[in-house]
């Protein structure tokens, strides 16, 4: 009887412990401004969650996503991180756009809770300090490395640069500044406006179109098009180029027939070529009947692989100590071609960048 009744109790505990779940805390924005890109990515998470789920999870426990919609307001973000953390998140996890990842990290450091892949690439968050923060991602300065480093090989010498007078505009003009001062060059003109008080044209005029060669953009996407509309007004033909983070760089494109240079921080989706990562990624879409294959979703399903990677890595229960413990040695990966790199030395991620065209009709080709 009594070895019954151990045996029923070491059931029952072995039950439990399967049931338990790991709460991971996300702050996106599911409605707003920033809508598309928000439900790309955690739709993508999601997919990849869902398949280890499916195959019982991590260690018997399964993991749960909790999101929670900030509508593209960094302080709705920064309290949807206090709510999650107070829920008993183990760590946070993907918090799209710029200003919701800075209000996230933030609340991550004071709880002591790994922050991991925050989509963005601001500098912030690769600085001392930021212990607890754990990026997937390249970074802006890979992006716009990239940018310099094509508009040189072309032998492209008069560059404008326009942006919003924010802090990472300003560390993005000194570091494109600096690639440009190594080559000999500067750029041709530059142009910064405060957010509230944006005038296009009087821009496109500082800009002087009919000179400039190339206009390096650091804004919203929507901005991003309609001054390219603006240059085109003025007589301009320059080429324009800008980073992953603009978003929605369409706008009056396709009225326009022009097409915008984009660099990427993820694969090409829509083909495999040298990444078993995205063939995997575009099963895992077929099968869940969902034709929204994209660059945003991709970044999710990646994410996500890294997250589940530090949680396999877990020593004992899973809690915020040993997650952090976790990804400060998770060391090199190579998730089907996508390399990235995250130890207690090195929270960087990845250094993958690639260079697309935003073409009329809302297609990016390469």
């Amino acid at each position: 009887m009594k070895h019954l009744l151990a045996l029923a109790a070491l059931t029952v505990t072995l039950v439990a412990s399967a049931q338990e779940k790991i709460l991971i805390g996300q702050s996106a924005p599911l409605t707003g401004p920033a809508a598309a890109a928000g439900t790309a990515f955690v739709g993508g998470a999601r997919l990849y969650i869902d398949q280890v789920n499916r195959a019982g999870g991590v260690k018997g426990r399964l993991i749960e996503l909790r999101t929670l919609d900030d509508m593209y307001v960094p302080e709705r973000a920064a309290a949807n991180a206090k709510t999650l953390v107070d829920a008993g998140a183990i760590s946070l996890f993907g918090f799209v756009n710029t200003p919701a990842s800075v209000a996230g990290a933030q609340v991550a450091v004071e709880n002591r809770v790994p922050f991991i892949a925050p989509a963005t690439g601001v500098s912030s968050l690769r600085q001392p300090g930021n212990d607890y923060v754990f990026n997937v991602r390249s970074s802006f300065k890979d992006e716009t490395s990239h940018i310099v480093s094509h508009l040189q090989v072309l032998g492209i010498k008069r560059i404008g640069f326009f942006s919003l007078e924010i802090p990472e505009s300003k560390v993005m003009f000194d570091h494109m500044g600096g690639l440009l001062g190594k080559g000999g060059q500067k750029f041709f003109t530059a142009v910064n406006q405060p957010p509230g008080k944006v005038d296009l044209k009087k821009a496109a005029e500082e800009l002087k179109p009919k000179e400039v060669q190339a206009i390096v953009m650091f804004c919203p996407g929507k901005m991003c098009a309609d001054l390219v509309g603006e240059i085109r007004k003025q007589g301009g033909a320059p080429t324009f180029y800008t980073i992953s983070s603009a978003g929605d760089v369409f706008g009056e494109l396709a009225a326009q027939g022009v097409s915008i240079a984009v660099t990427q921080v993820m694969p090409y989706p829509w083909t495999v070529g040298a990444f078993p990562i995205v063939a995997k990624y575009q099963q895992a879409m077929k099968a869940a009947d969902d034709t929204r294959i994209g660059y945003w979703s991709l970044e999710g399903y990646i994410s996500a692989q890294v997250l589940v990677e530090g949680l396999r890595r877990i020593n004992g229960t899973p809690s915020r100590a040993s997650m952090l413990a976790a990804m400060q040695n998770l060391g090199h990966l190579n998730l089907g071609g996508f390399d990235l790199t995250i130890d207690q030395n090195d929270r960087s991620g990845s250094h993958f960048t690639d260079l697309t065209l935003a073409r009329s009709g809302g297609k990016y080709i390469r």
